[in-house]
């Protein structure tokens, strides 16, 4: 599955997920909003919002979008598995001498991602 490309409805969840990662790690924003529900729910990883909720794929371009436009630093999947509709993804962000390390918990539905809760080591 290519990012950006049409997502069948029967997608695997782990083909989902690995496209949702490589769009994102591209910041490529509109292939990352491609591979999410217009619903979808997501709980950030980020210590500073407190696992803040946004709900929606307008208002996630509006609160991805500047850290999309931004650039900088890379994902690396370090592990990623699956169990039904649920993904896995062990991650680290690495920018210049800072390295951020983390999960996420996915949920597919219909071939695209309908929740993304994300876990941070500190």
């Amino acid at each position: 599955m290519v990012a950006g490309a049409p997502v069948p409805s029967d997608a695997d969840p782990l083909a989902v997920a690995a496209a949702f990662a490589a769009a994102w790690d591209a910041h490529d924003l509109e292939a990352t909003l491609a591979l999410v529900t217009d619903d979808c729910v997501f709980e950030s990883a980020r210590t500073a919002a407190n696992g803040a909720r946004v709900q929606g794929r307008e208002e996630l371009r509006r609160v991805w979008g500047p850290s999309f436009a931004a650039g900088g630093g890379a994902m690396e999947v370090e592990a990623t598995f699956a169990s039904g509709d649920r993904v896995v993804q062990q991650w680290r962000f690495v920018d210049g001498d800072r390295v951020v390390r983390g999960v996420d918990v996915l949920r597919v539905r219909d071939g695209r991602i309908c929740e993304k809760s994300g876990y941070v080591k500190t």
